[in-house]
């Protein structure tokens, strides 16, 4: 879901648009930063001279989504760098550049580490289940993450037999698939954890209990839950491509 906040109602329709209509308008902060549905990537557009809330509301978005792009629309300012010194946006974009919305889009969720992944696994010599099934649970875990191989299996309409054979004639080591989904439960919840939210909250939020988050975590990456929360999150992705991803996509590139 890519979600729209702006000024005024008629340039949320320019901007929504832009995108086919394929975007959701908040009514407002908190809608855009919360409210329902997982948000692929944040659209806020603002006139010049943009207000001083609205710069809050960027760097408050810098804390609390961690890995979604965020796109600014504004006109054109020489101002425009300074004030956006301490926020985090992916892209700037002018109201008159509009029809190049799209393709920033694309662009900017490029650089979500597990989008990323996702288009390599996609792109790869995998089995067809595999390049159907592995994107699919990469893309799930920016937001809620596949509980098990079973429920990935339904959501890709393989069993999850085929699936977990697939992963284990393809990776170079004796990771399972039913591991590297339990990991990525655990990349969400650092991601959570990162954002300001307790462990009882993120629990909440990813459907385990505590005690599960826990257990899974000293499965991989090897920790407890208050030694994760003190991991960089890059030092994470980094340690979850090395232990589950490269030996995948090594494996599936010796083979052809």
């Amino acid at each position: 879901m890519i979600k729209i906040l702006a000024d005024s109602p008629d340039d949320a329709r320019r901007i929504a648009a832009a995108v086919d209509g394929k975007a959701k308008t908040a009514q407002g902060a908190d809608e855009f930063t919360n409210g329902d549905g997982h948000a692929e990537c944040l659209i806020l557009g603002c006139r010049q001279p943009i207000p001083t809330r609205k710069i809050g509301l960027l760097r408050e978005i810098g804390r609390k989504t961690l890995g979604v792009p965020v796109i600014l629309v504004t006109d054109p300012d020489p101002e425009v760098a300074r004030q956006l010194r301490d926020t985090r946006v992916s892209d700037l974009l002018w109201f008159d550049e509009l029809i190049e919305l799209p393709a920033r889009i694309d662009a900017a969720l490029r650089t979500v580490p597990l989008f990323r992944l996702a288009d390599q696994v996609q792109e790869s010599k995998l089995p067809a289940a595999l390049r159907s099934a592995l994107p699919h649970s990469l893309r799930a875990a920016t937001d809620v993450p596949f509980c098990s191989v079973k429920d990935l299996a339904g959501a890709v309409s393989y069993s999850p037999a085929t699936l977990s054979r697939q992963f284990r004639e393809s990776v170079a080591t004796r990771a399972t698939l039913s591991q590297l989904l339990s990991a990525l439960v655990i990349v969400r919840a650092h991601e959570l954890r990162t954002s300001g939210l307790g462990w009882e909250a993120v629990s909440q939020r990813l459907g385990f209990v505590r005690q599960t988050l826990h257990r899974k975590s000293r499965r991989w990456p090897g920790s407890t839950l208050q030694q994760l929360q003190q991991v960089p999150r890059a030092q994470l992705m980094a340690r979850f491509v090395a232990d589950l991803v490269r030996p995948l996509l090594s494996a599936c590139m010796g083979q052809g």
